[in-house]
């Protein structure tokens, strides 16, 4: 018996640091946010990449497009 309740608790922390994982890859560090009025701009390859004026992606190269 105690060992199947160590192996549920195990499973169980697995499965907790799994989903902390993928919340933290969909807020990366690198993101730029601004105020809710200004336009913001993206990369069409990389939705990731935030900047709130028009440029260039600055991982593939890609012009920004406007952020609906």
């Amino acid at each position: 018996m105690k060992k199947i309740t160590l192996f549920a608790v195990i499973i169980l922390s697995v499965s907790a640091c799994k989903q902390s994982d993928q919340q933290t890859a969909e807020n990366p560090k690198d993101t730029i946010y601004t105020g809710k009025n200004s336009i913001k701009y993206t990369c069409p390859m990389h939705p990731e990449v935030v900047e709130n004026k028009p440029g260039v992606c600055r991982k593939c190269g890609m012009e920004l497009v406007e952020k609906e």
